[in-house]
């Protein structure tokens, strides 16, 4: 979530469920459900109008990917603290501030695992993803680029 910028990581739009095997299976396959992509390839968190923080390359491009590292964790600058503007809001401010502890403290062992297996993606299936999304060319371009430098920068770390 933190690669591709998805701010709303509320439990409604992420699952775990159990798919079971025949009894011959070792027991039930977690499988890892993700419902509502929407709020991605934009700002870190939402902002005011849903033009920064959904589909913009800008924000995206420029949005800070990784806050820290270390040897044992890295912590990554999703989502951010919700704008100031939504403290008149307050149930949807603090909702927003209590996911903060999402992008922290993923152990460097996991990041190491999740960069190998993003880095094995090749450019033009980066890039058909983004197409098949229905981007223009320009922004199938930057978008495929950023996306790549963040795999680039968890195979670093």
């Amino acid at each position: 979530m933190a690669l591709i910028s998805n701010w709303d990581v509320k439990d409604d739009n992420n699952a775990i469920y159990e798919e079971k095997h025949s009894e011959s299976s070792e027991g039930p396959e977690h499988v890892y459900m993700i419902s509502d992509l929407g709020a991605s390839f934009g700002s870190t968190g939402r902002s005011w109008t849903h033009a920064g923080s959904k589909g913009n390359l800008n924000a995206y491009r420029h949005s800070r990917f990784i806050s820290k590292s270390t040897e044992r964790y890295m912590d990554f600058n999703f989502p951010t603290r919700p704008a100031v503007i939504f403290i008149f809001t307050p149930h949807e401010f603090i909702s927003r501030l209590e996911l903060r502890w999402i992008g922290n403290g993923i152990p460097s062992k996991d990041v190491r695992w999740m960069g190998q297996l993003l880095a094995q993606l090749s450019p033009q299936q980066v890039r058909n993803a983004f197409r098949a999304a229905g981007y223009s060319c320009d922004e199938v371009e930057g978008f495929s680029k950023v996306v790549e430098g963040r795999i680039a920068q968890l195979n670093r770390e």
